[in-house]
């Protein structure tokens, strides 16, 4: 592996782990300032559309962003950085890291629009990279499908395997994901999930429509 071809993936990682280690230390919640609180972002979202654009609308608006990089215990985190790494390595390494990274906040912040959509007055805030890492999924799988994707080699893979049959691994794990998700009695946002997925495959659907071949991508860089 060389790490300076993933720096974007790593840095989203260590700046995950930094927030997280840093709310920690201050025992201390950033949810309700800079998590994406459904009834805050549908009230800026209003005020957008009336044309009053203002820094407390602005300050709404991104937690739609901030949102992503905050976490509620060590497991949450870990999840979603494990699978974060894998999927976003991948994503890297076909697609470019600043792709990569540019992919991780369009998808990311397409979940949390579509969560607070299904919870519009909701009061409870949307944390975590889900969206993001279910974007990754979806980027991966319209990849595998549509191109002759060399055989992953990533942690925590234990050995490479042919591209269809992560991909697959990929649709699975979402589904028992969504099924667990739905059937919980806590405030998960499950819509963030199938957002972030949807969208990383449109970006999938793109890419592999303009481009009909991996090289052919390649080519253009």
């Amino acid at each position: 592996m060389r790490p300076e071809r993933h720096l974007s993936i790593l840095a989203i990682i260590l700046l995950n782990a930094a927030v997280f280690a840093w709310e920690q230390s201050r025992e201390t919640d950033f949810a309700f300032d800079y998590g994406a609180t459904p009834a805050s972002i549908s009230d800026a979202a209003r005020a957008l559309v009336d044309g009053n654009l203002n820094s407390e609308v602005a300050q709404k608006l991104s937690t739609l962003l901030t949102a992503m990089f905050l976490h509620g215990d060590v497991a949450h985190i870990l999840y979603n950085m494990v699978f974060l790494w894998a999927f976003g390595y991948l994503t890297s390494e076909h697609l470019g890291q600043w792709w990569a990274l540019a992919a991780f906040v369009f998808c990311g912040v397409c979940g949390n629009i579509a969560q607070v959509c299904l919870n519009l007055e909701s009061p409870f805030p949307i944390i975590g990279a889900s969206g993001a890492v279910c974007g990754f999924e979806g980027i991966y799988l319209g990849l595998a499908l549509r191109w002759a994707l060399p055989w992953p080699d990533v942690w925590p893979l234990a050995h490479p395997v042919p591209p269809r049959q992560l991909a697959a691994f990929a649709v699975v794990g979402f589904v028992i994901d969504m099924v667990l998700l739905t059937n919980h009695d806590q405030q998960i946002a499950y819509g963030a999930h199938v957002g972030g997925f949807l969208s990383g495959l449109a970006i999938a659907a793109i890419v592999t429509t303009v481009f009909p071949t991996l090289a052919a991508y390649w080519r253009t860089g």
